[in-house]
């Protein structure tokens, strides 16, 4: 293993000392620690350490990029601060006074969506695998093997389970992130799915909870929205009923008065307020892609790089996957993300041929990354902001590319991962839509391969 030991060293006086942190824990690439005096953090002197790609705030927590072997150095960071890896530790009490911001919601909403998806997102992956099989297989385009035969069905289920379970599965991600009863949240997140409420709601039937309460008939299959709104109201409820039940009664009456209570207002209520937001967003991204139409493709293309960079990438995210659930499919986001991803690839190939010596082993490094295993952020931070042509043939190609996937109607279907096999998430559609969308990409990396090659790179300054 690398000694990591005068990186983390230099990182800790940068930051004000072990003494000025009071939470770090770290994601694939980056280190992100929690400052009790942010005004101690120097952005610039980090920047120059040799190792780091990169540091900004992002909300209150700071963020120091690393890359890929950030599991590594969070081990030796950890062991020379002496913070217990297995243990949160609290927040700076300054933090917990801070008045209420407005300012501050789409911040709270975004943190709670993210932290809420993203321990769902390998479900949503792995299974999202078989329907790209069966979609592959399939009439839709090969048509090498009929839906009746054992193993397309075997396909469609396996693919379906991640996807049809999924207000199941929210409700366990919203839970462990609000530190709710993870229990009771997985109770709420299968009522909504019970077969006794889809039979009412396929059968039309009206229906009152208790005999008094109207039930909205919606399929909440696959939903995403109504979980997660459920789950953030039932974690006050819970921890309201926690407090004040007497402890002789908690074990029974807690989950009780949770469940009496949660069960009728999601169902009548959270539900399908969730429900209406989710189908108001889908029609606000198809109305968006009916006026902008390959712009807007063009323009996510374009800046995607960018608004991964600043965390902006999250909040498009969560509203592609409400349209995936609600629409079943996306026209613009997944679109010309991944096409942008295309075209990083093909531009950190370029750097890679291009480099030699140190920045060789660095290249390849971050070639491996992006193509191999789908993580972005070590050629974002390494390459594109520490060279402004690297910047510029990425908007390029990833507008360009964009541009083409828009203007050949492209959407995207099935959730895959970020590397190499990213263009499978054009699977699902009609044949030609999973042809243009490869042809987009292979625009999109072409032109960033060609760009680089070409034209090539500034002369990276000598780091302090």
């Amino acid at each position: 293993m690398a000694d990591y030991t005068n990186l983390c060293n230099k990182i800790l006086e940068n930051i004000g000392g072990k003494e000025n942190i009071s939470n770090a824990v770290h994601c694939m690439t980056r280190l992100r620690l929690s400052l009790k005096d942010k005004s101690k953090a120097n952005i610039d002197a980090l920047k120059e350490i040799k190792g780091v790609l990169g540091a900004q705030f992002n909300g209150d927590q700071f963020h120091v990029i690393i890359g890929t072997t950030v599991g590594d150095v969070y081990k030796e960071f950890c062991e020379i601060a002496g913070l217990n890896e297995s243990e949160v530790i609290e927040e700076n009490l300054d933090i917990k006074k801070e008045k209420f911001n407005i300012k501050e919601i789409p911040r709270i909403i975004m943190n709670y969506l993210s932290g809420s998806i993203a321990p769902v997102l390998p479900i949503m992956l792995g299974c999202g695998f078989f329907q790209v099989f069966y979609s592959i297989l399939g009439s839709g385009l090969l048509n090498v093997l009929s839906e009746d035969s054992a193993i397309m069905q075997t396909l469609n289920i396996f693919g379906k389970v991640g996807f049809y379970f999924l207000p199941v599965y929210v409700a366990w991600g919203a839970a462990k992130k609000l530190n709710t009863s993870i229990p009771i949240a997985l109770v709420i997140g299968t009522i909504l799915i019970d077969p006794n409420i889809v039979s009412i709601v396929q059968a039309k039937h009206a229906f009152k909870i208790f005999g008094f309460l109207n039930m909205p008939l919606n399929d909440y299959s696959s939903g995403v929205l109504p979980p997660l709104i459920a789950i953030w109201v039932m974690s006050y409820v819970y921890k309201f009923i926690d407090k004040h039940m007497p402890k002789s009664l908690k074990v029974v009456a807690v989950p009780f008065f949770t469940l009496l209570i949660m069960l009728p207002v999601t169902l009548c209520f959270l539900a399908p307020i969730g429900n209406w937001i989710g189908v108001g967003i889908a029609a606000a991204i198809n109305a968006i892609y009916n006026v902008a139409g390959p712009v807007g493709v063009g323009l996510i293309g374009a800046l995607w790089m960018l608004m991964i960079s600043t965390g902006m990438h999250i909040a498009v995210i969560q509203m592609a996957i409400v349209s995936i659930f609600s629409n079943g499919y996306d026209p613009i986001v997944f679109v010309g993300s991944t096409v942008a991803n295309y075209a990083l690839m093909g531009l950190v190939l370029a750097y890679f041929i291009r480099s030699k010596g140190e920045e060789k082993q660095l290249a390849g490094a971050n070639t491996v990354a992006i193509i191999a295993g789908g993580v972005s952020e070590p050629t974002i931070f390494g390459l594109l902001f520490r060279n402004k042509r690297a910047f510029i043939y990425q908007i390029i190609a990833g507008g360009v590319g964009g541009f083409v996937a828009g203007a050949l109607k492209t959407s995207f279907y099935t959730m895959a991962p970020g590397n190499f096999m990213n263009a499978l998430g054009f699977t699902g559609g009609v044949g030609n839509n999973f042809r243009n969308g490869v042809i987009a990409c292979i625009i999109g990396f072409g032109l960033a391969l060609l760009l680089g090659l070409i034209l090539g790179f500034e002369e990276k300054k000598k780091e302090a």
